[in-house]
């Protein structure tokens, strides 16, 4: 077969099959379409990626965070048995002596060496104020030398207030003059000094008090002579009215309430207070007992105990009378 021949039947053949087969075409928007879904396809899945990723790290710190190491305990040997101990024997008690049996069971009228030693350990490690043991020491005598109020005085509280046993024994005495002394008061003004009363003279002989620096516990107490009498010194209006009242009770007289009324309280306070004005409604007054002075410009001021539980404040005017009392 020639050339010739050849080429005519392969373009024969050709221009037959491209006519059985048509050429291809694209679609130009399906395949952009096709195109962007593998593209968000292939960006949900990094997104996907980076979150497990994300995720597995932070459960691997959570668990790192709440891991608690444990200690590896070293095996150890195993220990001997030993036999049990035997029970121990307990000596025979002793059976108290009568020395011990009759110190325990008879009272004591003062307070012992064990007894004073349990009441000042307490206050063994701050100073007491020596004006308030002063105040205390001598409110105690008030009521010791008044038979009706001598039960509420407690011997150990008043040991409680010296260095030790021997000094409360030589200062209190038997019947607590020793305090005042020598002789029987019912009434004291404190203010800075001491000066003792009997109704409303005042006694020549004045106690004063030394304290230990660094307990403000009484060490000794010495009586010094002052002027006596009603006039001069100390308080008039304190020591004429309340003195004036214990003077009464103990004669009987009772038109005296009225009367000192009028000579030492005010007679706005008479009229709030009524009868028992500048007694912060006491009717009897067995002692007295005036401490913590304060003054102003023209009042000046006392506490006072009148035998009873508590003190109450008074306030004398310019005109040297009560003009509040209880805080009226």
């Amino acid at each position: 077969m020639k050339d010739y021949d050849l080429e005519q039947e392969l373009a024969a053949a050709m221009l037959d099959r491209s006519r059985q087969e048509p050429p291809y075409s694209y679609d130009v928007d399906g395949l952009v379409r096709s195109v962007r879904r593998r593209r968000r396809r292939l960006q949900a899945g990094a997104a996907a990626a980076v979150a497990i990723v994300a995720l597995g790290a932070g459960f691997l710190s959570r668990a790192d965070h709440d891991r608690v190491s444990l200690p590896v305990q070293a095996p150890t040997a195993p220990s001997a048995v030993l036999p049990p101990s035997p029970p121990p024997v307990e000596p025979p008690s002793a059976s108290p002596s009568p020395s011990a049996s009759a110190s325990a069971s008879e009272p004591d009228s003062v307070p012992d060496s064990a007894s004073f030693s349990a009441s000042t350990s307490d206050s063994a490690s701050k100073p007491a104020d020596p004006a308030r043991t002063t105040s205390t020491l001598l409110l105690a005598a008030l009521r010791y030398q008044n038979p009706a109020a001598r039960s509420q005085v407690d011997p150990v509280a008043v040991a409680a207030l010296f260095a030790d046993e021997s000094t409360y024994q030589r200062i209190w005495g038997a019947d607590s003059t020793g305090v005042t002394c020598g002789s029987s008061v019912d009434g004291v003004l404190v203010a800075g000094e001491v000066l003792l009363y009997q109704g409303v003279e005042r006694l020549d002989r004045a106690p004063s008090p030394t304290f230990d620096g660094s307990t403000g516990k009484v060490t000794d107490l010495t009586c010094r002579t002052v002027a006596g009498g009603s006039k001069g010194g100390g308080d008039p209006t304190v020591s004429g009215f309340y003195g004036g009242l214990v003077a009464a009770a103990k004669s009987g007289d009772s038109t005296a309430m009225s009367r000192l009324g009028r000579q030492f309280v005010t007679a706005n306070l008479r009229s709030v207070q009524g009868p028992t004005a500048g007694t912060c409604s006491s009717t009897t007054t067995p002692f007295w007992l005036a401490d913590n002075p304060s003054s102003g410009t023209l009042t000046h001021g006392w506490t006072v105990n009148l035998g009873g539980p508590y003190a109450f404040p008074i306030e004398i005017d310019e005109n040297a009378k009560i003009a509040t009392s209880c805080g009226k």
